[in-house]
């Protein structure tokens, strides 16, 4: 089954489902989707390259499209009158389902050639470009959404920047509260800025998965890299009185020192991948 269908929103506001076209391929399948690496706050996101996260159906920000099965005869014809509206494109291919945003700046009226048999001037026309690259894809197969900028997904999946989401103020105080935290030189919540409190949301639940024994082990651990912190003396607090010493503390909660094996060299994982 092959069919192009919208999201859009009527005079209530009330998200759903246009039929486009029907019996065309919109987009071809990557061929380096096997290559994919599993979602992870802590990984640096590379220009280009593909993400996932597995078991897609089970997370709260999963739409009910992608739960049903689709049958392309329960879904009206897009009428012109609510090109206007459209908010996303989803073209369903063999169970493959790839996702593009529309922003309203595509959707104005415009002047181009068409070039077809013919060149024809068309003016204050409308048209939706397709791009090459869809901005997500799920196959229903395995259950696995694919991507490669999850800020694009924001308004497909509502509630997937919970992924990467800033602290909340609560929150970024609740963390500098940590009993081996010793704030100085006036440092607080207000200080602290977008990168570190992003940082913030995936140090405290890595806190939440220590036991008191590993807590105790990630505070030698961090003694033992980040020579930079100064600590009192029995090192079970460091000074936190920068942006730059919160990030180091976090680098150590997050295990990102390591020394290699032949050099014994120290060094700084920037990103982390899963293995």
């Amino acid at each position: 089954m092959k069919c192009l269908i919208v999201k859009v929103k009527d005079r209530k506001r009330t998200p759903t489902y246009k039929k486009m076209i029907s019996g065309k391929d919109v987009y071809s399948f990557p061929s380096n989707l096997d290559d994919a690496i599993e979602y992870s706050s802590s990984t640096l996101h590379e220009e280009n390259e593909w993400y996932m996260i597995t078991s897609f159906s089970k997370t709260t920000f999963c739409i009910e499209l992608l739960k049903e099965d689709f049958s392309s005869v329960n879904y009206e014809k897009l009428s012109k009158s609510e090109v206007d509206s459209i908010d996303y494109l989803c073209s369903i291919q063999d169970d493959i389902f790839y996702f593009q945003n529309i922003s309203k700046a595509n959707l104005k009226p415009r002047r181009f050639i068409h070039i077809g048999d013919d060149f024809t001037y068309e003016e204050n026309s409308k048209s939706i470009n397709i791009n090459v690259t869809p901005d997500a894809i799920y196959q229903k197969n395995n259950d696995t959404l694919y991507f490669q900028s999850l800020s694009k997904l924001k308004k497909i999946f509502k509630g997937i920047e919970e992924l990467y989401r800033e602290a909340t103020d609560e929150e970024t105080t609740e963390f500098l509260n940590s009993s081996f935290i010793n704030l100085t030189s006036g440092y607080s919540t207000l200080e602290v800025k977008t990168a570190n409190r992003k940082r913030i949301t995936m140090a405290l639940e890595t806190l939440k998965k220590f036991n008191p024994k590993e807590k105790k082990q990630i505070v030698k651990y961090i003694s033992k890299y980040c020579k930079n912190l100064k600590t009192n003396e029995d090192k079970n607090t460091f000074d936190i009185g920068s942006e730059k010493e919160l990030k180091e503390l976090i680098y150590g909660i997050e295990q990102r020192y390591y020394t290699t094996e032949i050099g014994n060299e120290k060094r700084l994982a920037n990103s982390v991948i899963k293995l």
